[in-house]
């Protein structure tokens, strides 16, 4: 579906280019129109801007303040931007909390935004308000009901308590999204030479211009405007012609300080800017109207506590000789309307920007950047003395552009991550994803575009990459491929254009390249802890788990910085507490899960889980004696009451069977639906419970087995983050409930810290943790033979070769047993490629048929299955990747 897509960058992957003689025109009458939708999406992307800053609110007040003033102009013209663009900063809360009231929110606005929308693509058909010479009226649009559709779907999609019915539903709402961005993306293919020709024609003007000296303003937003009159002096006199060249500079102007990321600045700081003049410091940009500033957007601004400094010109990222290409006596622009038969039938280029590198500058908020050894906190563009193409575009089809490929690419990944049992789903939506398509057009778009799209494509690879749930695996790695042999690394942050073959690459070994982005976006919004928290995760993602947290503890201690927006705040502090988990920091995580009960309403049942939890296992390191305490019995009695404290609490949160849940929603619209780990609670003191009916005498702490924050560190991907010391750590404590002189248990005939037998569903649960604990310790061996042993021999019946495979359906623990599979897939890989001879084929195959297996005992739709199905489906379009590779 996506064969159209380009194996080289071209003129193409720029913005495409409206051109302002011949072709399509609108008319005069239209012109305010046109530029009051121009101004309204300069006005949203800066709204958005400020969430991305931390400074939601003044991003709401903008919106609100702009939507009042087109209430009181009584004009029948729709602004639909304004609904979308509240929608996005709704949809980022939500998906940062998870909190089902916020997601509700969201949910309003973004269906609010889809009819808008459609109303709006309407009226500037009827109208025949053309934005662009390449897209018909009202396209602008189509791409705001697309995006405002697909962030719905992925509301309803992304949350966890949904079954398959509810899945099923956003799928096909995302099928609405993906018809219309497929129809824009295939049509673009056929302008390219259209697109090409206008490109050149528009450098070639802007040159004569500039060497004429002329004093014109960019009329890149209003298609169809001639201001060559002007130059004679007569018609700019006219009050019309001055009324339009004020309202382009102000346009151009607001679209000039966000692309360099000063658009958040107080407004004095900004500058004039003529898009032809000469980049040389002595040269001024002509002023059409020396008081555009104060009507460029609409509230004022406060002043950030660092001045981000100011870009002086842009680039040309293309040699000259691209003129000559199209240097023929026709001097008149192209048009696409022969091209295009319908306003539903388009496609997409490339955005591209010259992006920045970050100066020496002091961090606003004292905490120390580890990912690159570069400070973030102001930003230096680069001067240069040719213009770059990106100032040539429309405000509109930066936004048309940007968008299809941000939102193209996540339903490429989206729907690539679909687990195996929701995947049957798929066959009747009709399509399925590309991840490494979509992957492409989301690095693309991190790496070329300034505005929210770009933003939102770098935090979707974040996420994927090195957010908590386990998307990719990078165990999976091809032999010499590793990031430590790459001795080459591309610079990508100061690229305006990105190859085909360079997003290869960067796909082969993305934490290489996440690290650039990452610091280049701390600098244009040095106020929210949102990207701290990306570049503690990264850390973490390292195995630099000290560093990470104290990147993070740093930032929340120091009095001088502050978290506007209580999601971030939550995500922080619960990322945190985990980081403390799987540094055995017991303390310090109960601490952080305690505190998120009186700052997000996520689950307070997991929160109190996982405090108890944390609790639990400190009390465990105090009978084990790996830790010194003043007072032995009474650190004992003080973890021991917490931990029942908490543990027996958190059950009273779940919807549906606490006491204290009553007030408690589910999802959209409510429901009092239980999530995934409600149920996995339910289920860990459930088993208490009967032990304790069975060893009455027992207390509630001794009839625990295996520890549950092993599981809880597992399913956040901690194994794969601790170093040495903190796995050994990790075996020794797994050791603690195991039977007498079993393997890898800390009890013997001479200390026996379990205060009952070990049983086998249990001890399954112990083997399986310490048999990864054993890998990540590079003991393959022994790990293998452990897992083999004394996990999956208990289900598996029968596989040998040549014979069908046979287990039995086990359900103490539903996780267990497709999760055990899945790892014996890894040990697969690991000891196959370990060997020098390794035949890379038969690794790959042999992996496969492990996944295949695990596919098959974890049919079916049970507690944690979506997380569990996400990690078979990755490792295996990862080892299906490799053989494209070899």
């Amino acid at each position: 579906m996506f064969k159209g897509l380009r194996k080289k960058a071209s003129a193409l992957s720029l913005y495409s280019q409206p051109t302002r003689a011949g072709g399509m025109a609108n008319d005069p009458s239209s012109y305010d129109k046109i530029l009051k939708q121009v101004h309204d999406f300069e006005t949203a992307f800066k709204a958005m801007d400020y969430l991305l800053d931390d400074r939601t609110q003044d991003g709401i007040d903008l919106l609100q303040e702009q939507q009042k003033r087109h209430v009181k102009t009584e004009s029948q013209q729709p602004a639909a931007i304004f609904p979308l663009a509240l929608g996005v900063m709704e949809f980022i809360e939500a998906t940062l909390g998870f909190e089902p009231e916020v997601m509700e929110r969201a949910h309003q606005t973004l269906s609010e935004a889809e009819a808008a929308s459609m109303n709006n693509v309407k009226y500037n058909v009827r109208y025949s308000l053309g934005t662009s010479h390449i897209y018909p009226p009202g396209t602008e649009f189509q791409v705001t009901n697309a995006e405002s559709t697909l962030l719905n779907a992925l509301l309803m999609l992304l949350q966890e308590s949904n079954g398959v019915v509810e899945s099923a539903k956003a799928l096909f709402k995302l099928r609405k999204a993906y018809q219309t961005l497929d129809s824009i993306y295939k049509k673009i293919k056929e302008s390219e030479p259209v697109f090409n020709k206008n490109l050149a024609k528009l450098k070639k003007e802007a040159s004569l211009q500039h060497e004429g000296n002329s004093a014109n303003v960019s009329t890149v937003d209003l298609p169809g405007y001639s201001n060559q009159s002007s130059r004679g002096g007569s018609s700019a006199s006219l009050p019309q012609d001055v009324k339009l060249l004020k309202n382009l500079e102000t346009v151009y102007q607001m679209r000039k300080s966000r692309i360099e990321g000063t658009s958040l600045n107080d407004p004095s700081q900004a500058l004039n800017v003529n898009m032809y003049a000469a980049t040389s410091s002595g040269e001024s940009s002509v002023s059409v109207a020396s008081a555009v500033n104060s009507d460029s957007g609409g509230r004022p601004e406060s002043p950030r506590a660092t001045t981000l400094s100011q870009n002086a010109k842009f680039r040309n990222p293309i040699p000259s000789s691209a003129d000559d290409e199209f240097d023929d006596e026709d001097d008149e622009f192209s048009d696409a309307s022969d091209t295009f038969h319908s306003f539903g039938n388009l496609s997409i280029p490339h955005s591209m920007h010259k992006s920045s590198s970050l100066a020496n500058s002091q961090v606003l908020d004292n905490a120390e950047s580890f990912v690159s050894g570069a400070n973030s906190s102001s930003i230096s563009l680069r001067n240069s003395d040719q213009e770059d193409n990106h100032m040539h575009v429309s405000t509109v089809d930066e936004y048309i552009h940007s968008g299809v490929q941000l939102c193209f690419g996540i339903l490429q990944v989206v729907l690539s991550l679909i687990p195996p049992t929701i995947g049957k789903v798929l066959s009747i939506v009709g399509f399925r994803g590309d991840r490494e398509t979509g992957l492409k057009m989301l690095w693309r778009t991190a790496i070329t575009s300034r505005n929210i799209h770009g933003e939102l494509a770098l935090l979707c690879l974040l996420v994927f990459y090195d957010g908590p749930i386990q998307f990719i695996d990078d165990g999976y790695q091809l032999p010499g491929q590793e990031d430590a042999n790459v001795s080459e690394v591309i610079s990508i942050d100061k690229k305006s254009n990105i190859s085909d073959k360079e997003l290869e690459i960067i796909l082969k070994n993305p934490a290489l390249y996440t690290p650039q982005l990452l610091t280049k976006v701390r600098g244009y919004f040095p106020h929210n802890a949102l990207w701290l928290l990306q570049e503690g995760r990264m850390l973490a993602a390292q195995g630099q788990l000290v560093k990470a947290a104290t990147l993070m503890q740093s930032f929340t201690d120091n009095p001088e910085t502050k978290i506007n927006m209580q999601q971030v705040e939550a995500l922080l502090i619960f990322d945190r507490a985990m980081l403390y988990a799987f540094k055995h920091d017991y303390d310090e995580a109960a601490r952080d899960f305690i505190y998120l009960l009186d700052i997000n309403s996520w689950s307070k049942s997991i929160y109190l889980f996982f405090a108890g939890s944390c609790y639990l296992e400190k009390w465990r390191m105090i009978k084990l004696g790996m830790i010194e305490v003043e007072d032995r019995e009474k650190s004992l009695k003080y973890y021991g009451d917490q931990a029942e404290l908490y543990l027996k609490k958190a059950p009273t949160y779940v919807p549906g069977h606490g006491i204290n849940a009553s007030n408690k929603k589910g999802g959209i619209g409510g429901g009092n639906k239980q999530m995934p780990f409600d149920k996995f609670l339910l289920r860990k003191l459930q088993h208490i419970e009967n032990c304790q009916k069975k060893h009455p005498k027992l207390s509630f702490l001794n009839c625990f087995g295996t520890s549950p924050i092993h599981e809880l560190i597992y399913f956040w991907n901690g194994y794969n983050r601790m170093n040495e010391t903190e796995l050994k750590l990790t075996l020794t404590l797994l050791g603690y409930s195991g039977a007498v002189n079993s393997d890898y248990s800390a009890n013997n005939n001479e200390q026996n810290f379990a205060k009952f037998e070990e049983n086998e569903d249990e001890a399954m649960i112990r083997y399986l943790f310490q048999s990864i604990t054993l890998r990540s310790l590079n003991r393959l061996s022994e790990g293998v033979s452990l897992l083999d042993s004394h996990v999956i021999s208990k289900f598996v019946t029968q596989d040998s070769p040549n014979m069908p495979f046979k287990f039995i359906k086990m359900t103490y623990s539903p996780y267990l047993y497709p999760t055990a599979l899945y790892e014996r897939s890894m040990f697969v890989w690991l000891l196959r490629t370990s060997k020098k001879s390794a035949n890379l084929r038969e690794a790959i195959e042999e992996s496969k048929s492990w996944l295949k297996k695990s596919e098959m005992v974890g049919d079916g739709d049970y507690e944690l299955s979506n997380r569990t199905g996400m990690k078979i489906k990755a490792a295996g379009d990862r080892l299906d990747q490799f053989k494209t590779q070899i």
